[in-house]
Formats: structure tokens, C-alpha cells, sequence
């Protein structure tokens, strides 16, 4: 059996979404990679990719809220902010504050990467304006192969927080 890193991914999204192994959550997962990949390629950061960024990081959010809300009763829902071993005179502060990062996650979701991936466009941008000999060029491709490896971190926090949504 041959191993890649496409199944590599692939394994790492099965494992980690156990629950969601479904073809289009999956499908969702990967637009998403390759949306804040290719945010790394000059010229290629603008409002239209922030946008469709914006749309990759808040539907799959979106569709485990509304499957965890139609597929059960709101107690249900509301149960996994409480957890177990709670006191009852503090539970319904620990219940607020739960459902508060709850609604909070989502903004984080979109946020974080956004702020990361334009600060490192805009200093790529900037330190490239600098750039009147080749070793400056060598900063660069350093620089970017950086912008790449934190624009995969992003989309694991991103993946993670999203596991974390489904069955929490």
C-alpha cells in the first residue's frame, strides 16, 4: 500500500473528525487548506480571497451547529456546556460563558487567520519594496516558505476548533 500526503491529510481529517467523516465536510476541509495556501502567492491577497476565506471558515461552522440543533432536542444542545461535576450554584455562569465562546468561536475562526496571513503579506510586500541586492531576495523565499508553514498551522487551529464545535 502506497502511502502519500494527500492520504496522510486525509488521515489526519478521519482521525480527527470522527464523527464527520462525510465526503463534503472533507471537501470543505481541503478548499480550505488550499484557500489559505494560496493566499500565500504574490498578488493573489485581496478582498475577493479574503471573502471566499471567510465563507470556507463560517459554513462548516454553520453546518455542525444547525446538525447538532436539528438533530436533537435543544437540551441537548445546551447539555455539553455544563460539564459533569460542575456545582449547581455556579452551572448556570459556567453555561453562559460556554455558550459565549460558543458564539465567539466563529469570529475567532475568521479573524486569526486573516490578521496573521495580511500582516505577512503586507510585510512580504514591505520587505520587498527593500530589496536592492539578492540576499534581501533569499529573505524572501525564507519568508515565504514561513508564510506557507503558518498559513498550514492556521488551517489545523482552524480544523481543530471546528472538531471541537461538532461534538462540543
Amino acid at each position: 500500500m502506497r502511502v502519500t500526503r494527500f492520504n496522510g491529510v486525509n488521515g489526519f481529517l478521519g482521525l480527527n473528525n470522527s464523527g464527520a467523516s462525510d465526503v463534503a465536510y472533507r471537501a470543505m476541509l481541503y478548499g480550505l487548506l488550499f484557500c489559505f495556501l494560496g493566499l500565500r502567492f504574490p498578488y493573489l491577497f485581496d478582498l475577493v480571497s479574503f471573502g471566499a476565506s471567510l465563507f470556507c471558515n463560517i459554513a462548516p461552522f454553520l453546518g455542525a451547529v444547525f446538525s447538532r440543533l436539528f438533530d436533537g432536542k435543544l437540551v441537548d444542545f445546551f447539555s455539553p456546556f455544563v460539564p459533569s461535576g460542575t456545582p449547581v450554584w455556579i452551572a448556570p455562569f459556567v453555561c453562559m460563558a460556554e455558550t459565549l465562546s460558543y458564539l465567539v468561536r466563529p469570529v475567532v475562526l475568521m479573524i486569526r487567520p486573516f490578521v496573521n496571513l495580511s500582516m505577512g503579506a503586507m510585510g512580504g510586500y514591505i520587505l520587498g519594496l527593500l530589496t536592492f541586492r539578492f540576499s534581501w531576495v533569499v529573505c524572501l523565499f525564507v519568508l515565504f516558505f514561513y508564510e506557507v508553514f503558518v498559513a498550514v498551522v492556521h488551517w489545523f487551529i482552524v480544523c481543530n476548533i471546528l472538531s471541537f464545535s461538532e461534538s462540543h
